[in-house]
């Protein structure tokens, strides 16, 4: 209880000091959507695409925003996904605990959000990001 007392008080104190011109609200849109008929035209960017997987479904509304289409990286998060090093150097459960608890301040967690399937459906579309194009 005191650590979790303590790691708020720090995030506060971290979201106190930021410049306020560069803070971002996180908002509902921000959060996790589970994959349905209707696709918002505002988050993903084509309006009919039949052929895409629940996770690339979940990841175009829920991480290209930070992480962009192809997981390259952005202002946001600067972290290239597809880079073969940091494909390598991360494992399926390790990217699964990310996508769930988040990487506060910056990456909200998902665990509640999204189910345990559509996570390990994210989790097989981050690694996608790593596959050689042809």
């Amino acid at each position: 209880m005191v650590l979790i007392r303590f790691m708020v008080a720090c995030l506060f104190m971290a979201a106190c000091s930021s410049d306020p011109a560069t803070l971002r609200v996180w908002t509902s849109e921000d959060h996790a959507h589970a994959p349905d008929t209707q696709i918002d035209p505002n988050r993903v960017p084509q309006l009919e695409r039949p052929d895409l997987t629940v996770g690339e479904l979940l990841w175009q509304r829920n991480c290209a925003r930070c992480h962009g289409t192809d997981g390259q990286g952005s202002r946001e998060a600067k972290l290239n996904l597809g880079s073969p090093e940091w494909q390598d150097g991360i494992s399926d459960a390790t990217i699964a605990r990310t996508i769930a608890a988040g990487k506060p301040p910056t990456m909200p967690a998902f665990a509640e959000l999204l189910s345990p399937g559509q996570i390990a459906e994210l989790v097989d579309h981050v690694r996608t990001l790593g596959a050689p194009t042809e």
